[in-house]
């Protein structure tokens, strides 16, 4: 099991809108309660025991809504207009063991982050393969049980194709790869990326599986519908 969770959660979130209020897309609620709330006690729940949760935008808001919650560590990305990459690099004294790299803009169910943090392969992916490539989507290539890439556009060989949920499990072997490769980008001045165009640099060293999602119900938060999508969703879900 994972011992540390960092959620990514810096971004002004442009692509929402004005319904945003003003606030980190984080913070939209469903069902009464935060995206990242319920991802944080989501990840209580599932025995996980340091969370680490990057702030950006609106950071003031950000501590007020979690900065009194046990286990929980905010970290201040100053740079959060600029890529994801910056983010993730932000909580990078954090990546000192087996890790769980979570987007905040996710809602899904509790079974979900329980076949991650309970999957038998050390290191992996929830993989979606109902969702066919639409360019927008991060679209994860597997062959057997391995995921040999991760891109918007597929390409190479490969002989299974899903969308990434948003989640990454790494073993401490393969967390100590990703913070060499974050120091080593950074340093190059690569602050624009995406952190999943890190991923790929991270496959061909670390040997990383997945855990098929395709019988359950999730949702990325992009757009006011898919918030509407995220809120009917928690009708019927308990957790």
């Amino acid at each position: 099991m994972s011992s540390t969770a960092i959620i990514l959660a810096a971004g002004v979130g442009k692509r929402f809108g004005p319904d945003a209020n003003e606030r980190p897309k984080a913070l939209l609620e469903v069902d009464g309660e935060a995206l990242v709330e319920r991802l944080i006690r989501q990840l209580d729940r599932a025995g996980v025991g340091r969370i680490v949760v990057v702030v950006g935008y609106r950071a003031d808001l950000m501590e007020s809504a979690l900065g009194g919650l046990k286990n929980v560590t905010l970290v201040q990305n100053p740079e959060f207009t600029r890529g994801a990459i910056l983010s993730l690099w932000s909580a990078r004294d954090f990546l000192d063991g087996p890790v769980l790299v979570m987007d905040a803009d996710v809602f899904i169910p509790f079974k979900m982050l329980e076949r991650l943090v309970r999957s038998a392969n050390e290191s992996c992916f929830l993989f979606d393969g109902r969702v066919p490539p639409g360019g927008e989507e991060q679209m994860l290539m597997v062959q057997g049980a391995r995921v040999l890439d991760i891109a918007r556009v597929p390409r190479g060989a490969y002989d299974g194709l899903g969308e990434s949920v948003g989640f990454l499990k790494l073993s401490a072997a393969g967390t100590a790869v990703l913070r060499e490769l974050l120091d080593a980008r950074v340093a190059r001045g690569d602050k624009d990326l995406e952190h999943e165009e890190v991923y790929p640099e991270l496959l061909q060293r670390v040997v990383v599986g997945f855990e098929r999602v395709d019988d359950l119900d999730w949702t990325e938060i992009d757009f006011p519908g898919d918030l509407e999508r995220a809120r009917s969703l928690a009708r019927g879900l308990q957790g």
